[in-house]
Protein backbone atom coordinates (compact mmCIF):
# COMPACT_ATOMS: atom_id res chain seq x y z
CA UNK A 1 0.00 0.00 0.00
CA UNK A 2 2.89 2.33 0.81
CA UNK A 3 4.37 1.77 -2.66
CA UNK A 4 1.04 2.60 -4.33
CA UNK A 5 0.63 5.79 -2.30
CA UNK A 6 4.21 6.77 -3.10
CA UNK A 7 3.62 6.19 -6.82
CA UNK A 8 0.43 8.27 -6.70
CA UNK A 9 2.27 11.04 -4.88
CA UNK A 10 5.09 11.03 -7.45
CA UNK A 11 2.57 11.16 -10.30
CA UNK A 12 0.44 13.90 -8.73
CA UNK A 13 1.28 16.55 -11.34
CA UNK A 14 0.63 14.14 -14.20
CA UNK A 15 -2.67 13.09 -12.64
CA UNK A 16 -3.64 16.74 -12.16
CA UNK A 17 -2.72 17.51 -15.79
CA UNK A 18 -4.83 14.55 -16.95
CA UNK A 19 -7.83 15.74 -14.90
CA UNK A 20 -7.50 19.26 -16.32
CA UNK A 21 -7.17 17.86 -19.86
CA UNK A 22 -10.33 15.74 -19.40
CA UNK A 23 -12.33 18.67 -18.06
CA UNK A 24 -11.24 21.02 -20.86
CA UNK A 25 -11.81 18.47 -23.65
CA UNK A 26 -15.22 17.52 -22.29
CA UNK A 27 -16.34 21.12 -21.84
CA UNK A 28 -15.05 22.38 -25.18
CA UNK A 29 -15.61 19.38 -27.44
CA UNK A 30 -17.83 16.91 -25.59
CA UNK A 31 -15.26 14.18 -26.20
CA UNK A 32 -11.95 13.22 -24.58
CA UNK A 33 -10.26 11.67 -27.62
CA UNK A 34 -8.13 14.19 -29.54
CA UNK A 35 -8.10 11.98 -32.64
CA UNK A 36 -11.88 11.85 -32.70
CA UNK A 37 -12.17 15.60 -32.04
CA UNK A 38 -9.59 16.92 -34.49
CA UNK A 39 -9.40 14.22 -37.19
CA UNK A 40 -13.02 13.00 -36.94
CA UNK A 41 -11.93 9.35 -37.06
CA UNK A 42 -11.85 6.52 -34.57
CA UNK A 43 -8.49 5.50 -33.12
CA UNK A 44 -7.30 1.96 -32.28
CA UNK A 45 -8.30 2.51 -28.64
CA UNK A 46 -11.81 3.61 -29.53
CA UNK A 47 -14.34 1.74 -27.42
CA UNK A 48 -11.89 0.53 -24.76
CA UNK A 49 -13.59 2.43 -21.96
CA UNK A 50 -17.06 1.24 -22.99
CA UNK A 51 -15.69 -2.30 -23.44
CA UNK A 52 -14.15 -2.28 -19.95
CA UNK A 53 -17.34 -0.99 -18.34
CA UNK A 54 -19.40 -3.63 -20.17
CA UNK A 55 -16.94 -6.33 -19.08
CA UNK A 56 -17.17 -5.23 -15.43
CA UNK A 57 -20.96 -5.37 -15.72
CA UNK A 58 -20.65 -8.96 -16.97
CA UNK A 59 -21.75 -8.14 -20.52
CA UNK A 60 -18.98 -9.95 -22.39
CA UNK A 61 -20.76 -9.79 -25.75
CA UNK A 62 -21.02 -6.00 -25.71
CA UNK A 63 -17.47 -5.72 -24.45
CA UNK A 64 -16.19 -7.72 -27.41
CA UNK A 65 -18.30 -5.66 -29.81
CA UNK A 66 -16.93 -2.35 -28.51
CA UNK A 67 -13.29 -3.41 -28.60
CA UNK A 68 -12.20 -7.06 -28.32
CA UNK A 69 -8.68 -6.10 -27.21
CA UNK A 70 -10.09 -4.89 -23.88
CA UNK A 71 -9.56 -8.29 -22.25
CA UNK A 72 -5.89 -8.28 -23.31
CA UNK A 73 -5.29 -4.75 -22.02
CA UNK A 74 -7.05 -5.55 -18.75
CA UNK A 75 -4.94 -8.70 -18.33
CA UNK A 76 -1.71 -6.76 -18.86
CA UNK A 77 -2.84 -4.10 -16.39
CA UNK A 78 -3.76 -6.71 -13.76
CA UNK A 79 -0.42 -8.52 -14.18
CA UNK A 80 1.44 -5.22 -13.87
CA UNK A 81 -0.53 -4.28 -10.74
CA UNK A 82 0.13 -7.66 -9.14
CA UNK A 83 3.84 -7.45 -9.97
CA UNK A 84 4.22 -3.85 -8.80
CA UNK A 85 2.11 -3.85 -5.65
CA UNK A 86 1.40 -7.40 -4.47
CA UNK A 87 4.06 -9.93 -5.45
CA UNK A 88 7.05 -9.52 -7.70
CA UNK A 89 6.92 -11.94 -10.61
CA UNK A 90 10.08 -13.84 -11.45
CA UNK A 91 9.63 -13.24 -15.17
CA UNK A 92 9.05 -9.69 -16.36
CA UNK A 93 6.71 -10.16 -19.33
CA UNK A 94 5.47 -6.57 -19.54
CA UNK A 95 7.48 -5.10 -22.43
CA UNK A 96 6.69 -8.14 -24.58
CA UNK A 97 3.04 -8.29 -23.53
CA UNK A 98 2.65 -4.56 -24.15
CA UNK A 99 4.11 -4.89 -27.66
CA UNK A 100 1.91 -7.91 -28.41
CA UNK A 101 -1.36 -6.35 -27.21
CA UNK A 102 -0.51 -3.04 -28.92
CA UNK A 103 0.13 -4.89 -32.18
CA UNK A 104 -3.09 -6.87 -31.86
CA UNK A 105 -5.03 -3.65 -31.18
CA UNK A 106 -3.60 -1.94 -34.27
CA UNK A 107 -4.14 -5.02 -36.47
CA UNK A 108 -7.74 -5.32 -35.25
CA UNK A 109 -8.33 -1.64 -35.93
CA UNK A 110 -6.78 -1.63 -39.42
CA UNK A 111 -8.02 -4.94 -40.81
CA UNK A 112 -11.03 -6.13 -38.85
CA UNK A 113 -12.94 -3.12 -37.54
Amino acid sequence: MKKLLNDLYNARFGILALIIYCIIMQLLFGNLCPIKVFLHHDCPGCGLTRATIALFKGDITSSLEYNPTCIGWLSVFILFFIDRYIKTLKIKPFPSLFIVISSITIIWFLFIK
